[in-house]
This record gives C-alpha cells, structure tokens and sequence, in this order.
C-alpha cells in the first residue's frame, strides 16, 4: 500500500512561463501577483492562502467576535435556574385559616380541630413550597391542640362526674 502526497490536491496547477518546475496558482497571470481580495485574503472565497493555520475565532466579548461578554459568576448559593417553579407570593391561605379556626375554637370549641388539620397541612406545604405562612400555621397548631386537649379534659370530667353519679355542678 502506498501514501497519498504529501501536499493536499488543489486543482490543476499549469507550469510557470518561465519554464521553472514551480507551478504558478494563477494561470490567468502569470505575471502578476495573485488578486488580493475585498477580505483581505489572496484565495476566493475568504479563505486564507494554502499553508496557514486556520483562522483562530475571537473570545465571546471580544468586539470582533459578535458575542455579549459573558456573565459574571454568582456571588452568593445556588445560580438562577429557569426552570424551577418561582416561589408562591403572599402568605399561605391555609394558614391563615388555621390560625383563625383555632382562635375561633376558644368560644365554640369545634373549630380548634379544624384548625390543627389545616396548620399541619399548612406547615407541610409552606415548607414544600417555600411560601410564607409556616410560624402562622404553628401558632394555628399549638393554639388548636390546646383547646382541643382542653375539649377532651372537660368531656372526660364530665363524664366522670355523670358516671359517679353527681348531677349537680
């Protein structure tokens, strides 16, 4: 098996007039120099003349490459990520109702429950969501669990007191 040449093949190449074994790239002159053209390169096309390295592309921000300069790198956590959900705006709605329905439990006593179930709902999704709202939904849990352990005490000691056979309170 036998190698290729060593030069590239460029086409035909017509022997200079002078009868030197140097061929000439432009047949057409043969006296003159090879045409510079409009990009400032003597082949068509834009193309650099055979032999040289390949044209190296300025860096981004360069003012020849076309390109913004780059960012700069983030100061503080994690970079901005287009793709995760934005936070919530406002304060949890659950939350607010928990408080409200604990508060509430002081006068009629049913509510209190209502308002642990929505502060601990209120609680896991603050945190999933990172809205605000989760210290309201705690004060929502404490609030409720207190009246409602006050609620069962009272129906205990009533119960008690019917079973022993007390009827006057």
């Amino acid at each position: 098996m036998t190698n290729g040449p060593e030069q590239p093949y460029r086409g035909p190449e017509f022997p200079a007039p002078d009868g030197s074994t140097q061929p000439l790239d432009y047949p057409a002159n043969p006296g003159l120099p090879p045409p510079v053209y409009s990009d400032g390169w003597s082949q068509p096309g834009g193309y650099p003349p055979p032999g040289y390295a390949a044209p190296g592309y300025p860096a981004p921000g360069h003012p020849q490459s076309g390109y913004p300069p780059p960012y700069p790198p983030y100061a503080g956590g994690y970079p901005y990520d287009p793709y995760r959900a934005a936070q919530p705006a406002g304060t949890n709605g659950k939350a607010i109702a928990a408080l409200v329905c604990a508060l509430t439990g002081l006068l009629c006593g049913l509510p209190a429950v209502v308002g642990v179930v929505l502060g601990i709902i209120a609680m896991r999704e603050t945190r999933r969501t990172g809205q605000d709202g989760w210290g309201l939904a705690l004060a929502g849990v404490i609030v409720g669990g207190l009246i409602t352990a006050g609620m069962i005490l009272y129906l205990l000691l009533m119960i008690g007191l019917f079973a022993s056979g007390v009827t006057t309170f």
